[in-house]
C-alpha cells in the first residue's frame, strides 16, 4: 500500500445507549468507506459515549448511594463474541474497510476500556485494553491492560494507544519497538495545545504516524494526524501535521499517510530505535513511586 487513508470520526455518540451508538458506527463506517478510507477510527469507548453512570462520577466514582447506577454501567460492558462486535465485523467485510472500534468490554474480572482493529474481511486483527487507565477518575472501576501489541493491516503495521496512554512516552515507544508504523489513538478528553504537541512529539521521536479521533465539543475535538517526517530532503524543518479538525465541528476527516515516504524516512533518519542506549534505561523498569508522585 502506497497511501494509507485513515478516517477520523469526530462525531457525538449517545450517552449510555450502545445500540444507538452501534447504528451510528455503521453509518459513519459507510460514510468513511465512500470517502475512500482504508480504515475508520472512532473516539474512545464509543459504545457508551464515555458517559458516566451518574453526575460527579468522574470525580468520585465510588460515591455512596449510586450502587445501582454504577452496577448498571459496568454490566453494560460488551463481550468479544457479542452481537455488537459481530455486527461491526460484518460491516467491515461488507464495506471492505478496516474498523478501529472502541467499547467498554466485558472480561472475567473487571470490565476494560478496549479497542479492536477489524480487518477488511471481518477478522479481529488486534484487541487492546487501555494500559494507562485514569485510576484517579472513573476508570478506577476498570481493569487496566497488560501490554501493547501490533497487527498488520494491508501490509501496514498498526498499534493502538488510548487517550491517557499518549501522555506516557513509553506507550508509543513500545509500539515502535514492536514494529508499529502507524499508531491509532481513540480519545475522549479536552485537547489543549500541550496534548496536541504530545501527539506530534510521539510521531517525531518514534518515526511513526499518529492518528487521533476525539469527540467534538468546546475545547475538545481537534481530531488530528501527524506524519513522522519533520525534515525535508535538505534537512529543513517541515510541519508534520496532516489534518486537524476544529474543536466543535462534527465531521469525518481523512488522514493520508504516504507509506513509501515514511518508510524511506525511517530507513535514513536517526530517531526511533537507530541510536538508543537500552543499557542505560534500567530505571524505567522500576515500580517504585516516590515523592513528589505519591498519591492516595
Amino acid at each position: 500500500m502506497s497511501v494509507f487513508k485513515v478516517a477520523l470520526v469526530q462525531h457525538k455518540a449517545i450517552p449510555l445507549d450502545k445500540e444507538a451508538n452501534l447504528q451510528l458506527a455503521l453509518r459513519y463506517a459507510r460514510q468513511a468507506g465512500a470517502m475512500g478510507a482504508d480504515l475508520v477510527l472512532f473516539p474512545e469507548m464509543w459504545s457508551n459515549a464515555y458517559a458516566p453512570p451518574f453526575d460527579g462520577a468522574f470525580d468520585d466514582p465510588l460515591r455512596p448511594g449510586f450502587d445501582r447506577e454504577r452496577t448498571a454501567w459496568l454490566q453494560n460492558a460488551i463481550e468479544r463474541n457479542s452481537e455488537y462486535v459481530l455486527t461491526l465485523r460484518a460491516a467491515a467485510k461488507e464495506l471492505g474497510i478496516g474498523i478501529c472500534a472502541t467499547y467498554l468490554s466485558k472480561t472475567a474480572a473487571k470490565p476494560q476500556n478496549t479497542a479492536i482493529v477489524i480487518g477488511r474481511t471481518g477478522e479481529i486483527l488486534l484487541e487492546y485494553a487501555k494500559v494507562h487507565t485514569c485510576d484517579f477518575s472513573l476508570e478506577k472501576l476498570l481493569a487496566c491492560g497488560s501490554g501493547f501489541e501490533v497487527c498488520r493491516f494491508d501490509g501496514v503495521q498498526l498499534g493502538v494507544m488510548i487517550c491517557y496512554d499518549r501522555e506516557f512516552p513509553e506507550s508509543a515507544r513500545v509500539l515502535m519497538l514492536k514494529g508499529a508504523e502507524i499508531i491509532l489513538v481513540p480519545n475522549a478528553c479536552d485537547m489543549n495545545p500541550a496534548r496536541i504537541n504530545q501527539l506530534s512529539a510521539r510521531a517525531f521521536e518514534n518515526m511513526t504516524g499518529i492518528a487521533m479521533a476525539n469527540y467534538p465539543g468546546e475545547g475538545w475535538g481537534t481530531s488530528c494526524a501527524f506524519s513522522p517526517i519533520v525534515f525535508d530532503g535538505e534537512g529543513k524543518a517541515v510541519d508534520n501535521t496532516l489534518v486537524k479538525a476544529s474543536d466543535i465541528a462534527e465531521e469525518i476527516l481523512i488522514a493520508e499517510f504516504d507509506m513509501e515516504k515514511i518508510r524511506a524516512y525511517r530507513k535514513n533518519e536517526t530517531w526511533g530505535n537507530a541510536y538508543r542506549k537500552p543499557h542505560a534505561y534500567a530505571d524505567l523498569l522500576s515500580a517504585e513511586v516516590k515523592e513528589p508522585f505519591l498519591r492516595d
